[in-house]
């Protein structure tokens, strides 16, 4: 009875063991891969996904689907066929935060992991007079795409130290359907390089204009 019951602590130990290593092995690579050619792009900026699908040559049809980070739903994006090293590519132009996976019509189905790619608008920044005499007002204006009515920009000058300091927050009005647009005008006391900025947000990332320098004369 004694040698039974030892033989069973010892097969009973050998499944824990073995339940545990299972448990331990690190997971098995998906056979679909996916990357993006950017973590973030500007708005209209071409995006490219390239993957490849593993063990399998030329003529596999890879589905891509997308759906906004602030979307729980996938949508149909595209397909593509695979070439004869497996490897296959789609070219996209994402308008909000997106998130892709691709799904290889193998035996059986395979999908990638997912993969996110963040748009940050497209801010535009102009200047009445990059010459100003001091003291002058200087219109500053531009354009955000796609549109943000009501929201916020912020105009910024930077400082000695190298950070950014903001000088003005005009409101986003309305300039059509495309884009939104922005205009204020400030007193010019002293040389400086600005940019406008519109901030992070649930769709989007940071936009960031080019930078506009003043020479006060």
């Amino acid at each position: 009875m004694r040698s039974l019951a030892a033989a069973a602590a010892v097969t009973a130990a050998a499944l824990v063991f073995a339940a545990t290593g299972e448990a331990q092995k690190p997971p098995k690579p998906r056979p679909v891969t996916l990357k993006a050619s950017a973590d973030t792009v500007t708005f209209s900026t071409p995006l490219t996904l390239t993957g490849s699908v593993q063990g399998e040559k030329g003529g596999v049809t890879v589905a891509l689907e997308r759906r906004a980070t602030t979307s729980a739903a996938f949508v149909a994006a595209g397909t593509a066929t695979t070439d004869a090293k497996g490897d296959f590519s789609f070219s996209e132009r994402p308008r909000v935060n997106t998130v892709y996976r691709a799904i290889a019509a193998t035996a059986p189905p395979a999908t990638s992991a997912e993969v996110t790619a963040a748009v940050a608008p497209l801010v535009g920044l102009k200047t009445g007079d990059s010459t100003p005499r001091k003291g002058r007002r200087v219109r500053f204006r531009g354009t955000v795409r796609p549109a943000h009515d009501g929201r916020r920009v912020a105009i910024q000058r930077r400082s000695a130290d190298g950070t950014w300091r903001t000088v003005a927050a005009p409101r986003l009005r309305d300039a059509g359907s495309v884009y939104s647009s922005y205009s204020r005008r400030l007193r010019i006391r002293r040389s400086g390089t600005y940019r406008t900025v519109i901030a992070a947000h649930a769709d989007h990332a940071q936009g960031t204009s080019r930078e506009r320098t003043l020479t006060v004369h």
